[in-house]
């Protein structure tokens, strides 16, 4: 998926030093996050050979091509059991049986995801959070299936990208939307009691919280 989130993640792929194929529907669906991401890359490179290669790393694939030979797939579709059901479906079929699955899903059940795969040993959940080339969580969830050395690789990736790795259970929103649902869910009962927003904001900066104008706004 060439969302923001997937487009997101896969540049930061990228300008961490790994290749990357950026899949869609179609180059029009893919555009917009190449467009994003050389303007994220001008930002922090100044020389432009560094930046070309870089962008030459991040290589559009509306075919889909480049999962037959990746590593790790990260999936980051909408929301949707059954779209996410069937997309791995058909990459199992065609990845590498040493490649890594992985869903980028922020609230489902990877359970339900992987159900039926061939080979759910090699599936895994790898929540990334958004924009996803500034922040540092990344949320591991590893289902029933999910082999040690699959575990592994999802901590390694991490790892490589910056990022910090913490091996989550599956519940609702896992670790951090789980934790925001609660906060949010309290900022904006204060906010309907008619608590002026700027001061939920300055009481949730001073906590070290999500600051009170991003919770109102979704």
């Amino acid at each position: 998926g060439a969302g923001v989130m997937g487009g997101d993640i896969a540049a930061w792929c990228a300008l961490r030093g790994l290749t990357v194929t950026l899949q869609d529907q179609n180059m029009e669906r893919i555009a917009p996050a190449l467009k994003r991401a050389r303007a994220g890359f001008a930002k922090r490179i100044k020389d432009k050979l560094q930046l070309r290669a870089v962008m030459d790393r991040l290589i559009p694939d509306p075919e889909g091509q480049g999962a037959t030979h990746a590593d790790v797939v990260i999936e980051a579709i909408f929301e949707n059991v059954e779209a996410k059901h069937a997309l791995f479906a058909k990459l199992d079929a065609i990845m590498r049986p040493d490649a890594v699955l992985a869903t980028n899903t922020s609230y489902l059940d990877p359970r339900l995801i992987a159900e039926g795969l061939p080979h759910p040993a090699r599936f895994i959940g790898l929540h990334f959070f958004s924009p996803a080339n500034v922040m540092k969580l990344l949320e591991i969830v590893p289902t029933p299936d999910t082999a040690p050395e699959t575990l592994a690789t999802g901590f390694a990736l991490g790892r490589l990208l910056g990022k910090i790795p913490v091996q989550a259970g599956i519940c609702e929103g896992f670790i951090g939307n789980r934790i925001l649902k609660r906060y949010r869910a309290e900022a904006e009962a204060l906010v309907r009691q008619g608590v002026a927003i700027a001061d939920v904001d300055a009481a949730m900066r001073g906590h070290g919280g999500m600051t009170a104008r991003v919770i109102t706004s979704g």
